[in-house]
């Protein structure tokens, strides 16, 4: 069975911000370091979270737009090496 998770992303106006949504959302630790370093190896390691379903992201402030690709190429790495390795990931973009 599939763990999904809603990452809302609507109204983020800071870098800081949209690294608390990843945290909450994917259930990374209290650790979770806050930047794309931390991101893939909370992805990678510390949850349990196969499908993300972003929300929002026409809702993001314009200045964010650089992260949300940034999010993209990552996540579309995780779902590449994911299916390497033998795991399920995925994600939908859902506006």
């Amino acid at each position: 069975k599939m763990k999904k998770s809603i990452l809302d992303l609507t109204g983020c106006k800071y870098p800081q911000e949209m690294h608390a949504r990843f945290q909450k959302a994917l259930h990374f630790p209290a650790h979770y370091g806050r930047n794309w370093d931390a991101f893939w190896d909370s992805i990678m390691n510390d949850t349990e979270v196969d499908f993300v379903e972003i929300r929002g992201e026409s809702k993001v402030a314009s200045e964010l737009h650089d992260m949300l690709e940034k999010l993209h190429s990552i996540l579309d790495e995780v779902k590449q090496v994911s299916s390497q390795q033998g795991w399920q990931f995925d994600y939908k973009i859902v506006d």
